[in-house]
């Protein structure tokens, strides 16, 4: 399965607010064949889910993007947790 350029652009720009949850595919019953080379595996969770940037994780829909910037995934929580304190306290 190869997806265009658009198709995922098409994808990504899918509105949460339009989600029906039970047309989703719940991500947290997907098993993917780890031994795979990555692309391999990418293809195997995007023919299960259809949608890789609106999914469903139990009974809550979820809408995943993805950003340019460097930096690891502790890196980006601590900077979220002090914008939210910022916002909040």
């Amino acid at each position: 399965m190869h997806l265009s350029k658009e198709e995922l652009q098409e994808m990504e720009q899918a509105d949460i607010r339009d989600a029906v949850a039970e047309e989703l595919v719940d991500i947290s019953e997907i098993e993917i064949d780890m031994k795979k080379p990555v692309p391999a595996r990418v293809e195997e969770y995007v023919q299960k889910v259809g949608n890789p940037f609106l999914v469903r994780v139990g009974e809550y829909v979820v809408k995943i993007g993805y950003s340019d910037q460097a930096g690891t995934l502790n890196e980006r929580m601590k900077q979220y947790t002090r914008k939210v304190a910022e916002i909040k306290y």
